[in-house]
């Protein structure tokens, strides 16, 4: 039982320190993370670093695998905005007080001698 124990506190701690990796890992890493990912094969088979009858017969396809990306990151990026336009909430009570804060605070400058139109 006790034999056992070191193994498990250095799972727990790693576990851990993963975790807590995650957390503070901001989305500018995530973003280059990803490129990284995704630029380093890239540039690999660009350069004939890797070399096989695959990359051969597809190099002008990975070659342009970056420019079909950012086109469907666009195009993700317009559907997202296009939806998010179109579900915008209208907040009616919201507005109604403000238009009420707006009248309250018009009365309080004409009570201190300020005219508004």
């Amino acid at each position: 039982r006790w034999q056992h124990l070191p193994v498990k506190l250095l799972l727990q701690t790693c576990h851990l320190e993963w975790c807590c990796w995650r957390i503070i890992m901001t989305k500018l890493m995530e973003w280059l993370t990803g490129a990284v990912l995704i630029l380093g094969p890239w540039s690999a088979v660009v350069t004939n670093t890797i070399q096989n009858e695959f990359t051969k017969q597809y190099y002008m396809e990975i070659l342009l695998f970056p420019v079909f990306l950012v086109a469907v990151f666009g195009l993700v990026s317009i559907a997202v905005i296009a939806y998010r336009v179109y579900t915008f909430n209208d907040c009616q009570e919201a507005a109604e007080e403000l238009q009420q804060q707006i009248k309250e605070a018009k009365a309080d400058l004409a009570k201190k001698g300020l005219k508004l139109d």
